[in-house]
């Protein structure tokens, strides 16, 4: 029963977006799918080399902010639906994927300065100074670790 309303309350927001909206889902969907299985099966930096080169854009191109909002509100969307564990790095990933060719994005990998109970380590991905996912309760401060293109 409870599952079927579930079902009902997903089935009726799907009818209410639009085509684009749809298609981002299924794209999010996809490309945090396959960045989880990367991320798992595969050693880190086989990984960042596979990844590097589906990420590359061979020319750049400039989506406005409603757009680059709309694919970050799709990702997020579908990483929360999925059946799967999806934070913060395979989000930023699926980010830096869906947006590649887009100047000046980084992502970049911090830790917790202050950890109060374990070690916290975060992704996000930032555009011209601004972060556009990952974003993070403002009493945390991370420590850039690393930063890619």
């Amino acid at each position: 029963m409870v599952f079927s309303k579930k079902l009902s309350k997903y089935w009726s927001a799907w009818k209410g977006i639009n085509q684009n909206q749809k298609l981002d889902l299924i794209r999010s969907a996809m490309v945090l799918t396959l960045v989880k299985l990367g991320l798992v099966m595969l050693p880190f930096n086989t990984f960042r080399n596979w990844f590097r080169k589906i990420a590359y854009a061979s020319s750049p191109r400039t989506l406005s902010k409603k757009r680059v909002d709309e694919i970050v509100w799709s990702i997020n969307v579908m990483a929360n639906l999925l059946p799967i564990s999806l934070l913060c790095l395979p989000r930023a990933l699926a980010a830096k994927y869906l947006l590649r060719g887009q100047s000046n994005m980084k992502l970049e990998i911090g830790v917790e300065l202050n950890p109060r109970e374990q070690f916290e380590a975060h992704a996000w991905i930032e555009q011209d100074g601004e972060i556009i996912i990952g974003d993070w309760d403002s009493s945390i401060s991370y420590q850039r670790l690393w930063s890619w293109e």
